[in-house]
């Protein structure tokens, strides 16, 4: 596949991330110039048929209620029934099941891998969308197959007020200051809570590279949800030096910095709490279904290299002492500093072949495990 020397046409990666990088959006024409979508309209129907595929279809109009939502898996016949307009099929986590599509995500390589949560890809029959609406998140919008016109409001909304009633969050006050067509290879970027609303002009395809960010109360809850396991039950507050002579009604400076103390012994040094973040970061966002269990990775090596399965969902980072922290799917391993190589091959290089791991006997007992469980996959 063609993959483009810059995804913002004349606009370098660094000007993108200065001027644009959640500030404002940018359209860009011909992102990808002859651009063809990895999937058919087809095959990515097939696509959805699958029990491991995330798959939902949204019916605007004629089904059995406005803005109907159907979760998949779904046969031919599903399509069969369909009305002939205002509908979109959606799938999360194609770069997990289609290769072609995982390969995609080399042109926002630029980014930090946890930041990448996944590509989606929609298909909408003419008149389809899914409604105005905003994401927490940045967005590449790349059209695929056909033509949407797309209406955007470039001030982020602060509150959402949304339609009642339906099964879809749709904001209720959408007035857009933006407007456009886009063809196959343009690029539309969003920043985080900017409203948009697309619009299928006929059958077409987008493919959208949503962005992870974790809000403030994810993470730190998730850090002192897992801290707390590690907190003695026993520990309670002594004062067996308590005097006399203190105003029997104030809350005295002690109990204060005890309870600090411990709120700062949850967290730990840096070290530990890298751990922690690096974790909760590689937590598969979804539903994760590993390989046969009669498979074996000397056999899906002939289906290509050995990758992670999503970007976020493998991380590292290299510890004081030299070792290697990995973290897979939000279990944290210890590997040695000569690791390192690999571990780098794997997640930001081309993946691992076999070849790779002869003379590594524990890593590839560790990676087939990882394998099996559907962390990482070939091809």
């Amino acid at each position: 596949m063609n993959i483009p020397a810059s995804f913002f046409g004349d606009l370098s990666v660094e000007d993108f991330l200065s001027d644009y990088w959640q500030k404002k959006p940018l359209l860009v024409r011909s992102a990808w110039p002859d651009f063809e979508s990895p999937l058919s309209p087809e095959a990515f129907m097939e696509l959805s048929s699958r029990e491991d595929a995330l798959s939902r279809m949204i019916v605007e109009k004629g089904g059995s209620n406005p803005w109907e939502m159907r979760e998949g898996p779904f046969s031919r016949s599903d399509f069969d029934e369909t009305p002939d307009s205002h509908w979109t099929l959606l799938i999360q986590e194609v770069d997990r099941l289609v290769p072609e599509v995982r390969s995609l995500l080399q042109v926002v390589s630029f980014l930090p891998k946890w930041r990448l949560d996944d590509v989606m890809i929609s298909y909408a029959a003419n008149g389809g969308g899914v409604g105005a609406h905003i994401d927490n998140y940045d967005v590449f919008l790349l059209q695929g197959l056909g033509q949407r016109q797309w209406q955007i409001n470039t001030v982020p909304v602060e509150e959402e007020v949304l339609v009642e009633g339906i099964d879809v969050s749709i904001l209720a006050d959408f007035e857009p200051d933006r407007d456009w067509v886009l063809n196959p290879g343009d690029l539309l970027y969003l920043p985080p809570r900017v409203a948009h609303f697309g619009v299928a002009l006929g059958p077409c395809m987008t493919l959208s590279f949503g962005c992870r960010a974790p809000g403030v109360l994810e993470m730190v809850s998730a850090v002192f949800e897992r801290a707390l396991e590690e907190l003695d039950p026993i520990d309670r507050y002594q004062d067996p030096n308590l005097t006399a002579g203190s105003p029997a009604g104030k809350i005295s400076g002690e109990i204060v910095s005890w309870v600090k103390s411990r709120v700062t012994d949850l967290v730990g040094d840096e070290t530990a709490l890298t751990e922690l973040v690096g974790s909760i970061l590689s937590e598969p966002r979804r539903f994760v279904e590993g390989a046969s269990i009669e498979d074996t990775l000397g056999a899906a090596f002939k289906k290509g290299a050995l990758r992670p399965a999503t970007s976020s969902q493998v991380l590292y980072q290299v510890n004081p002492t030299g070792s290697v922290q990995l973290f897979a799917a939000g279990e944290p391993i210890v590997l040695g500093a000569e690791a390192l190589p690999l571990v780098q091959k794997l997640i930001e290089g081309p993946g691992l072949t076999s070849e790779d791991l002869k003379g590594e006997p524990a890593l590839a007992d560790l990676l087939e495990d990882l394998y099996l469980d559907g962390v990482l996959v070939t091809g």
